[in-house]
């Protein structure tokens, strides 16, 4: 059915399902099909260095540096996760990115040569976690593929 699948998620409830929706229902149904895990740090991470404190460049690139590990942290630990949730999750690829987020899943689903793209559905306001809300607007236009949305 898929040859290649790019499963989006950053460990919300709604990336949770989409998580579920491939490991458990797409992947059974296309057993040779292979999933890119894909993690996007947005571009909105950024202005946390723009603070008044971090007035001097090595202020400001230490706090960066720290930052950046604490994500790469905690992404690792999700995909571990993912990898003791789903064992099948283990022989697949797992990668993150910085950028915008509808770009970078259109980016990366257009090099990974991905035939479905898989989300979750928004969380409710004021939930834990990540913020972004992925924009039908943005993202529509530049997909050239399917999109399934978890419910």
């Amino acid at each position: 059915m898929f040859h290649h699948i790019l499963l989006c998620t950053h460990g919300t409830p709604g990336a949770r399902q989409a998580e579920t929706l491939v490991f458990e229902k797409l992947l059974p149904a296309s057993p040779e099909a292979r999933i890119t895990v894909l993690t996007v740090f947005n571009e909105d991470w950024d202005v946390m260095t723009g603070d008044d404190w971090l007035n001097t460049s090595t202020t400001r690139n230490t706090f960066r540096s720290h930052v950046e590990t604490q994500l790469a942290r905690e992404t690792e630990a999700h995909w571990e996760t993912i990898r003791e949730r789903y064992p099948a999750a283990s022989r697949h690829r797992f990668m993150h990115v910085f950028g915008p987020v509808e770009a970078t899943f259109a980016e990366v689903a257009h090099k990974r040569q991905c035939d479905l793209v898989v989300i979750g559905a928004w969380q409710k306001k004021m939930a834990k976690g990540f913020k972004h809300r992925v924009s039908p607007a943005k993202l529509h236009p530049i997909l050239t593929i399917p999109l399934m949305i978890a419910p």
